[in-house]
């Protein structure tokens, strides 16, 4: 059984499948509203974009969140990813976007320096460096949206 989302009924068993998959050699993620990401020439390339969707998603609405029992992005195992773009969100809400980009520099050695490189802390690396090279999709959703929609 999966794990109630923010919203749902715990009491009732949902069905859950994979977001991110490959077709023809590319990578792709759908979200739950049915519109179709990609493509993108990797599976981490993909993961980021994802995790830049989901935390779009839940920075927008966190006044209106409930406590729910799984993590944002946990039922892709881009959990990790997804909690590295809401600080860097809301970095940017706080204090705009120059310091949002310190912060992020920051964060990104902090996670380079603090030892053994397991998967998770590279995929923490890749997901602050998609922040840094593509800002105006990090902090412009409407542009994400235009940018990434299939």
């Amino acid at each position: 059984m999966a794990v109630a989302r923010l919203g749902e009924d715990p009491q009732v068993e949902f069905y859950r499948s994979a977001r991110i998959y490959a077709a023809n050699g590319l990578w792709w993620f759908d979200t739950r509203e049915g519109v179709q990401f990609g493509p993108f020439i990797c599976k981490i390339a993909a993961a980021c974009s994802l995790a830049v969707y989901v935390a779009q998603h839940v920075h927008e609405y966190e006044k209106f969140k409930k406590q729910t029992t799984e993590p944002p992005g946990a039922q892709d195992k881009i959990a990790h990813m997804v909690e590295e773009i809401l600080g860097v969100l809301r970095q940017h809400h706080d204090f705009g976007e120059t310091a949002a980009t310190t912060w992020t520099k920051w964060r990104l050695e902090d996670v380079r320096g603090s030892g053994m490189l397991t998967s998770e802390t590279v995929a923490r690396i890749r997901v602050l460096e998609f922040s840094l090279r593509h800002p105006e999709q990090t902090f412009h959703f409407e542009y994400f949206l235009k940018c990434r929609a299939g």
